[in-house]
């Protein structure tokens, strides 16, 4: 699995929220990303074969901003607009099969987006064009993950925020708990080679843990089955 990240963000070096994601995904070695304002920044204009032929090499590609009035900042329009031409996404179908994920940073608090609640509509309405372009390009949807007021949570919010997100750049989709906890077992895989011979014998419990965990499920869900077979 190879993820390409599309940031769009004017400021993205002062965003606190942006640095605090770019410092987060270091660790996974599939995962690249892209500032499109500094793309344009640096020539003027950009090489659209380039780009599309670039886009070739991802699996899960991120649409990655802070919601700017209802929508994404300029650049990613831009982008789009430059990038996935008709010919591109129609005729060559060249993102078919690859998913599409959406990252939006909130300033207003996510309970506000909501039918009857002070911005009326959902986070998912409002995201409505990128999932109708998911749709046109043959492109699987996923579920957008939300970035919910980020100056104002605390050390323990920020910790899940940062499992959450690695989560969502990297592990098999959807995020059910089996594909939850194969990702964390490989990451956790990851983070032996370097460590003492002590740790790793911490960590290698850590894992069969969870995978004793994992088999006590399956064996459950066949009971479950069992259960439901004779009843029928």
């Amino acid at each position: 699995m190879k993820t390409l990240i599309l940031i769009s963000h004017p400021q993205f070096e002062d965003s606190g929220t942006q640095q605090f994601l770019k410092t987060s995904f270091y660790s996974l070695d599939d995962v690249k990303y892209q500032v499109i304002d500094e793309l344009y920044t640096a020539t003027g204009t950009i090489d659209i074969e380039k780009e599309q032929n670039a886009l070739r090499d991802f699996d899960r590609i991120v649409f990655q901003f802070p919601m700017y009035w209802y929508s994404s900042p300029a650049s990613l329009k831009r982008f789009m607009d430059d990038v996935f031409t008709r010919n591109y996404i129609v005729a060559k179908r060249s993102l078919k099969t690859k998913e599409l994920g959406i990252v939006v940073s909130l300033g207003d608090a996510e309970a506000d987006f909501q039918a009857g609640g002070p911005e009326q509509f959902t986070i998912s309405e409002l995201l409505r064009p990128f999932q109708a372009f998911a749709n046109k390009a043959g492109m699987t949807y996923l579920k957008p993950f939300v970035v919910n007021q980020f100056g104002y949570l605390d050390p323990a919010q920020k910790e899940k925020l940062l499992v959450d997100y690695l989560e969502y750049l990297s592990a098999e989709m959807p995020l059910s708990l089996a594909n939850r906890e194969q990702w964390l077992v490989a990451r956790l895989q990851d983070t032996k080679a370097d460590k003492s011979a002590d740790l790793q014998q911490a960590i290698d419990l850590v894992i069969n843990s969870i995978e004793d965990q994992q088999n006590n499920v399956e064996s459950l869900k066949q009971d479950v089955k069992m259960i439901r077979d004779q009843e029928e």
